[in-house]
């Protein structure tokens, strides 16, 4: 027999018991379909997370803490330049803390946000991004962060008074004036070295550059980055001199190493760790991460396979009295010569077509399913908690990998369960088989 008459044998049979296949393949589909809703779960939280560190320049990013197992207090420009020269390394960012800094403006007052020197060059570099403004040019120009308004406070308030419930400076006391190009009064503080007495010294600076809000809207941000050049000014007029080498060149207190990309990082830490230094990359969490959500989606996986199973017990009854209603036909094929492998394929060829028609319908219905949930939870979401839920979030992803896996799954399964009916048919005795068509 060719395999179009196979096929045709096939076709006939499963026309006379139609209600029986069709309810049979709807079993199929459903297990299919939980299988891959299930697992399209971890597939989807898996990729929002992912897709949000790729996107960030963290993920070049390489914290370096020190040399020779222990943690550095200044970094040199020899050390700059010795990790300048490693392979897949973009730029180098090197920081200078100011120490303890306020801000005051008109009766306002910002204490001890975070002020850092850098090279503003390197800033745009690694991804800085400035809303208004531009970056400083002179030595006292700074660039304040989105949030620095919102915690220059009035002086006169009492701080029981200040915060709202939520731990929040109350609106009504923030500073309401554009920020942007207003002069302010830097105060620095600090104990001297050599007399140990606290020296206060005050700058004007001028706001030139605002940043942009974080992508992350839960993340506040009050900080100041201003020039080298005013640091050392500072430093000068308190007198410190931890902050630089005995040659009056400047010790950095934070350095960051930025990758050209992703697939440079680990060349680069093979290259630190080899030259002695203690650094840590966000790409070896991203690396757990993967593994933690790739045995989640195992997992899921796993017990989505229960349902595929739980609909071949349906197939295995179908092909079972399928031989059993058919066994007059196959011992007339017997009786005309028909080779038994053949009759295996024929019942083979039909539980087949269930399992594959059901994975197929199963994958269709899943992927529409998987639409409606990242498109109508999030609304439900945002209506239940009155939050906003990030655009990346992502709930559902059905990936080919995922869909080969479930149709692969599924055939597996059904090919099994028509397998022991299938041999069953080739040991129907043809005599028996005669008499009772006749």
């Amino acid at each position: 027999m060719t395999f179009g008459d196979k096929w045709q044998f096939v076709r006939q049979n499963m026309k006379k018991n139609r209600v029986r296949v069709l309810m049979t393949i709807l079993a199929a589909a459903m297990g299919s379909c939980f299988l891959i809703v299930l697992a399209s779960v971890g597939f989807g939280l898996h990729d929002s997370i992912v897709k949000d560190q790729l996107e960030s320049s963290a993920i070049t990013k390489i914290d370096i803490y020190g040399k020779n197992e222990a943690i550095q207090i200044g970094f040199t420009g020899e050390n700059i330049a010795e990790l300048q020269q490693i392979d897949g390394v973009k730029t180098v960012r090197e920081i200078q803390y100011l120490g303890e800094t306020s801000y005051h403006i008109d009766g306002y007052t910002n204490e001890m946000p975070e002020a850092i020197a850098v090279d503003f060059e390197k800033e745009k570099q690694v991804g800085l991004e400035i809303k208004n403004g531009r970056l400083p040019e002179a030595e006292n120009e700074i660039v304040i962060s989105s949030d620095f308004a919102k915690q220059l406070v009035q002086d006169d308030v009492e701080e029981k008074d200040l915060y709202a419930d939520d731990g929040m400076i109350k609106t009504e006391y923030q500073y309401q004036e554009n920020l942007l190009n207003k002069e302010i009064e830097l105060q620095a503080s600090a104990t001297a070295e050599e007399t140990n007495e606290l020296k206060t010294t005050t700058e004007t600076v001028k706001i030139v550059g605002i940043e942009a809000a974080p992508a992350n809207e839960y993340i506040h941000m009050n900080s100041v980055k201003t020039t080298p050049a005013l640091k050392r000014k500072l430093d000068d007029a308190l007198q410190m001199t931890d902050s630089y080498t005995e040659q009056g060149d400047p010790l950095y207190n934070q350095v960051e190493v930025y990758a050209s990309n992703a697939e440079a990082v680990d060349g680069i830490l093979t290259s630190l760790e080899e030259k002695e230094y203690q650094a840590y990359s966000n790409l070896e969490e991203l690396k757990n991460i993967n593994v933690l959500f790739n045995v989640a989606k195992a997992g899921l996986i796993i017990v989505g396979t229960i349902a595929v199973l739980i609909a071949s017990i349906g197939i295995y009854n179908t092909m079972t009295m399928a031989v059993t209603e058919r066994a007059p036909d196959i011992g007339i094929m017997k009786a005309i010569g028909a080779n038994p492998k053949t009759i295996k394929q024929i019942f083979l060829m039909e539980s087949t077509f269930i399992g594959l028609a059901g994975a197929l319908i199963g994958t269709a219905v899943a992927y529409l399913i998987s639409f409606s949930v990242n498109t109508g939870v999030p609304i439900i979401l945002e209506q239940i908690f009155a939050e906003e839920i990030p655009e990346t979030l992502q709930l559902s992803s059905i990936p080919f990998l995922l869909v080969a896996i479930s149709v692969s799954i599924c055939l597996i399964v059904t090919i099994l369960s028509g397998s022991r009916p299938a041999k069953q048919a080739t040991n129907v005795d043809v005599l028996r088989a005669l008499r009772r068509e006749i």
